[in-house]
């Protein structure tokens, strides 16, 4: 066994004493503090609960832009306080609310800093005509299915975060520290008045240990065939966006010209799109093949395992429809980079350059997210959170893993916090890429055992 400089331990041979470690705690656990709560919990009515709130919450049209979230804001609110849970409100723009509501440690002077239970109430746009028979902001419930815009990003993980939250309420579990749930604005915009605003202006509010945000979750497909593995996320890969421009001599379609910029940057994105893009994987993913062995073919765990460009967007033309005939004089392109951490992103825009094969075009640079920053995973969250993971899913396998897709953690990671990215469901590879797309949905089936393990996790590290 070997411990890279991140922090993340590289398993081998150690799975079979950590998993039948897992299933002990979980033995111990289910006999002492949690079953005598559990007992007493209808979690069919949490399950039937659950359905109706994130139903209800899909219909708040919280679409970026503009990225309104006040309408699921008061929802949430009212939900709190009839609980008799106070909430702190900030309202740092036009629109854009962000709320936490806080269970308190039984003693004046907590043992640990809080968990923080983070989720994102903004959507990215949705469109309707894709959607079929089925309303994106409909909260439909079909074929055992909970659909529309935020399901899967992030409404549904905010819903499982919310119940389990409830229910330590409910219970009056006493805790040795404080449990926070938050719901904040921005995330699809990185977060500059949601919970970017929140770590620079109101910190000490919140000051968690822990975080629990989105990332992973569970498959038979997505990391490996015909295996059952849950990944709870520990980094991300660092965002940078670029625009690449071109600008050329216009003129009538009939007479093609050797300065066409359509024809310039075309020939440019195709030589760097077709070169392979030197890349080496991080030590969260060697330890992930250290466990699983060959990782599954799929768009995910190839995002997961390089540095990766998508060409995104490609805008020409003369006039709204651009006239055909028309040669125009400009031609931009944009492309969204992902890269492996401990990648220099600064080098990294230099290759792309290299890699366009022309030094007239204009390489803008729109966004570089921060460095990514690695959390480890041997934690008492952690290991509660793989814990209740496999006392319901025994055959499951847990691992560290890294996401493609950027979330609020990072900015929490910066700031020395635990931050770990979790759905708690088995989901399949379809499901998986309905985020985003036009067909995204979570089984309802996998709704009580998702927030049973996070209740079980917050119980094993808060409880007293």
């Amino acid at each position: 066994m070997s411990i890279p400089e991140d922090g993340v331990t590289v398993a081998s041979g150690r799975i079979a004493v950590m998993r039948t470690r897992m299933l002990l705690l979980g033995l111990v656990f289910g006999l002492t503090a949690a079953s005598a709560r559990t007992q007493e919990i209808d979690w069919d009515a949490v399950t039937e609960e659950a359905v109706s709130t994130l139903r209800e919450y899909i219909r708040f049209d919280t679409t970026v832009p503009p990225g309104d979230v006040r309408g699921s804001a008061d929802f949430l609110q009212e939900i709190l306080e009839r609980e008799g849970l106070p909430v702190t409100r900030f309202e740092p723009g036009p629109g854009k609310v962000n709320l936490f509501a806080r269970i308190e440690s039984a003693t004046a002077e907590p043992a640990h800093k809080p968990i923080l239970l983070l989720h994102h109430m903004d959507v990215v746009p949705a469109d309707a005509s894709r959607w079929g028979d089925v309303d994106p902001f409909g909260g439909e419930l079909s074929d055992g299915y909970i659909w529309g815009r935020g399901a899967m990003d992030m409404k549904g993980t905010g819903t499982m975060h919310l119940m389990a939250f409830l229910t330590l309420k409910r219970q009056n579990v006493a805790l040795d520290r404080d449990v926070i749930l938050m719901a904040v604005a921005d995330e699809e915009i990185a977060g500059p008045l949601g919970a970017r605003y929140m770590v620079d202006n109101h910190y000490d509010a919140l000051d968690p240990e822990y975080v629990l945000d989105e990332g992973g979750f569970g498959s038979r497909e997505m990391y490996a065939e015909d295996k059952l593995v849950f990944s709870i996320s520990v980094a991300e890969k660092q965002v940078v966006w670029l625009k690449i421009r071109a600008e050329g001599v216009s003129g009538h379609g009939s007479q093609p010209n050797a300065d066409n910029p359509n024809d310039r940057l075309v020939r440019a994105l195709g030589r760097l799109l077709d070169a392979p893009f030197p890349s080496s994987p991080s030590p969260v993913v060697r330890a992930l093949r250290e466990t699983l062995g060959t990782l599954a073919e799929n768009k995910f765990t190839n995002a997961i395992q390089n540095t990766t460009l998508s060409l995104t967007s490609l805008q020409s033309g003369v006039g709204s429809p651009p006239k055909i005939n028309v040669i125009p004089s400009v031609a931009e392109a944009t492309i969204d980079c992902r890269l492996i951490p401990g990648t220099d992103a600064s080098e990294f825009i230099e290759e792309v350059k290299a890699g366009l094969g022309d030094d007239g075009l204009t390489v803008e640079v729109a966004l570089v997210g921060e460095e990514s920053v690695v959390t480890p995973h041997d934690t008492p969250l952690y290991r509660a959170l793989a814990s209740a993971i496999v006392r319901h899913n025994p055959e499951a396998t847990v691992v560290a893993s890294l996401i493609p897709y950027g979330t609020d953690s990072n900015v929490f990671r910066h700031r020395g916090a635990l931050s770990y990215g979790l759905l708690p469901m088995v989901l399949t590879a379809s499901i998986v890429s309905s985020m985003h797309s036009d067909a995204e949905r979570i089984p309802v089936s996998e709704v009580e055992k998702a927030i049973r393990i996070f209740y079980e996790a917050l119980i094993q590290v808060a409880g007293t």
